[in-house]
């Protein structure tokens, strides 16, 4: 029983001593180099990140910066799409 309180304790230790910068800035080259995969490697690591607060208790540096560029990046392509239906919508005759 001691040692699974231990081994919490060394989880929740490790999960307060993590940063999210190094991914986060990593994520910003990839947006740069190739949109979806900064999108997935933004999702996987944000999910990863969320899930480390929730151990640590706490919050973590380089979420927030994770966060923000999910939803921007998120942005970009509802008003990627909601233009390209309004071009062919009007093109088409529709609009």
């Amino acid at each position: 029983m001691n040692d699974n309180l231990s081994s919490d304790s060394n989880l929740r230790t490790a999960a307060k001593l993590k940063g999210y910068t190094g991914a986060a800035v990593l994520t910003f080259v990839l947006y740069w180099l190739f949109w979806l995969p900064g999108f997935i490697v933004n999702w996987m690591y944000y999910l990863e990140a969320k899930r480390m607060e929730k151990i640590a208790g706490e919050s973590l540096p380089g979420v927030g910066c994770l966060f923000t560029m999910l939803a921007l990046n998120g942005l970009v392509i509802v008003g990627t799409v909601i233009v390209v239906i309004m071009v062919f919508g009007v093109a088409s005759g529709v609009g």
